[in-house]
């Protein structure tokens, strides 16, 4: 036998030696012969353990094992009832007992037996008569191996705790849905954000905020590195940018702040990238500063791109940086598209870079597959397909989708058009068109009931008696929430068209469904004593015009405008 004692500082008569966690280690000692209990019993006390169980056999040791874990066992093989190979390949397949040290005790050292034993679940060997200072020595060395790996797992627990913790953490200085949603009312914009962490801890982070009346304030921007030093230096810098609330509104102004504030802080090497950019969402003035981010992109209405510059020293490099602000245009129709670099530097499947170039392509290809508000959703979709793999690095994606401001509509003719499949994001249309009206409150009455039916009805499938039964059951939310998931309802949207000039506000309602017997809904006989369906008929009352074309899944309305 190979002198195992070297290894847990063992010596025979020298038992002070023992680790106190080990010395109280609870050992089971499993064998038929009470003669062998017995001596290995006061082998195992005279090196110091005093925490020593018995077992007649193995059904005994089993039922033992299930009332209270022990830290190690050791077993006799042959033994009636449960043979001590069975009580291995018990044990092995018990996820708590999994690991559990077992020792087997054997007076045959074939290999053919040791094969056996070990193939079913044994973890080591001591020879039968017993040797104390060998079965010592094994005791001693499984335990230690026992409670280190359990140290190094608890370890392992709390450090994965602690990373959580500091994810959701990172994650709560981002705005909440909330934040944005309030903050598209006050622009007259859709607002749409991704942010996911990588498998490490990152430095990625976006923010927007209102500035005076008419503008407000987006950035995207990324700690280099990652683990712990780039998630403290996320919190310095968004903990910075709270103190030069006053200077948001001139993007370079609020960069040379924050470098010369953060760059004594920040340990050599380290620095953030950074785009910032300011819109007045009634004139469509775009101010921005760069600080070596990746360029964004602004999309044209119809789906042309071009870049902005966001060249310029990262902050924290060099206190004396100086950055600069560069103007440009975000007209009605068009979007600002703002993201991290993990979307140009992550490789693909044939493990190639998309680089700049081939994300303009790739963005250009989202844009015609759908509506425009809803880019970034498809583009995600699109590239962790291509790229299924756990990032290296944060992705943030942030794009702005510029609407027209129907609050200063002029006399002079306006068009535009909405996409939508939710709710929320009709409500939001009807009160931005009904601002356009001469009776803003009867008019988002209308539309809202017009645009809901094509949620429900256009985009969802619901039909009139189905969405009865769902209403009395009280689970028409729930049913909606479901089809949404669904792949055949998931890219359905209800499209509308309006224009108003002096005379009129004239909506077109488009859903992809196939349609309805309106007629029931608009005859001047429509009224009915259901619970639903008085929708359509309320919605009539509340236009000059209302008709519906084609099978019922397009209907047209007018507003006339009231003249003094």
């Amino acid at each position: 036998m190979s002198d195992l004692g070297s290894g847990t500082g063992l010596i025979p008569g020298r038992v002070e030696e023992v680790a106190e966690g080990v010395r109280a280690a609870k050992i089971l000692v499993v064998d038929d012969m009470p003669l062998m209990r017995t001596m290995i019993g006061a082998c195992l006390k005279k090196g110091g353990f005093s925490n020593i169980r018995y077992a007649a056999d193995g059904a005994e040791a089993l039922s033992f094992v299930e009332k209270e874990l022990p830290d190690l066992l050791v077993l006799d093989l042959n033994m009636p009832k449960v043979s001590g190979y069975e009580v291995c390949r018990t044990l092995r397949a018990r996820p708590e007992t999994a690991n559990l040290p077992i020792l087997v005790q054997s007076a045959s050292e074939t290999a053919e037996e040791r094969v056996q034993v070990f193939a079913s679940g044994a973890t080591d060997f001591v020879s039968k008569p017993i040797n104390q200072p060998e079965l010592l020595a094994r005791v001693c060395m499984h335990l230690d191996n026992r409670f280190l790996i359990n140290s190094l797992s608890n370890f392992q627990s709390r450090i994965q705790a602690e990373l959580t913790m500091a994810r959701e953490m990172q994650h709560s200085l981002l705005p909440d849905q909330k934040a944005v949603t309030s903050l598209e009312e006050f622009c007259g914009s859709t607002i749409e954000a991704f942010y996911k962490a990588s498998f490490e801890l990152g430095g990625d982070l976006w923010g927007c905020w209102p500035i005076g009346a008419d503008r407000v304030g987006i950035f995207v921007l990324d700690i280099s590195g990652h683990g712990v030093s780039a998630a403290l230096n996320t919190f310095r810098v968004h903990a910075t940018m709270a103190r030069f609330e006053a200077f948001r509104e001139n993007p370079a102004d609020f960069l040379g702040l924050l470098n010369t504030a953060l760059q004594p802080a920040f340990p050599l090497g380290q620095f953030a990238t950074m785009f910032y950019a300011v819109l007045n969402f009634r004139s469509g003035e775009l101010v921005y500063a760069g600080a070596g981010a990746p360029r964004p992109f602004v999309l044209s209405a119809g789906g042309d791109i071009r870049l902005l510059d966001s060249s310029g020293t990262p902050v924290g490099i060099i206190k004396s940086a100086t950055y600069e602000n560069q103007y440009d245009r975000l007209d009605e129709g068009e979007s600002l598209f703002c993201y991290s670099d993990v979307l140009t530097e992550a490789p693909g499947a044939d493990g190639k870079f998309m680089a700049e170039e081939g994300l303009v392509d790739f963005v250009a290809g989202c844009e015609r597959e759908g509506p425009r508000v809803t880019l970034v959703e498809r583009l995600l979709d699109r590239f962790y397909h291509l790229v299924p793999k756990e990032l290296p690095d944060d992705l943030t994606a942030v794009a702005i989708h510029r609407s027209p401001d129907f609050a200063s509509l002029s006399p002079d003719a306006k068009r535009g058009r909405f996409t939508f499949q939710s709710r929320r994001e009709a409500k939001k249309a009807a009160t931005r068109l009904a601002a356009a009206s001469t009776d803003p409150i009867g008019t988002a009455v209308g539309l809202m009931e017009l645009f809901v039916n094509a949620i429900e009805h256009g985009c969802l499938g619901i039909g009139h008696d189905e969405k009865g039964k769902l209403l009395e059951a009280g689970e028409l939310n729930t049913e909606i929430s479901r089809r949404r998931a669904m792949p055949a309802y998931a890219s359905n949207y209800v499209n509308v068209e309006f224009s108003r000039d002096d005379d009129a506000l004239r909506i077109i309602i488009k859903d992809p469904g196939l349609g309805f017997d309106h007629r029931t809904f608009v005859t001047a006989d429509a009224a009915h004593g259901k619970k639903h369906g008085r929708g359509i008929t309320m919605a009539k009352n509340c236009f000059d015009e209302l008709t519906y074309h084609g099978v019922g899944n397009e209907v047209h309305v007018v507003h006339s405008i009231a003249r003094d």
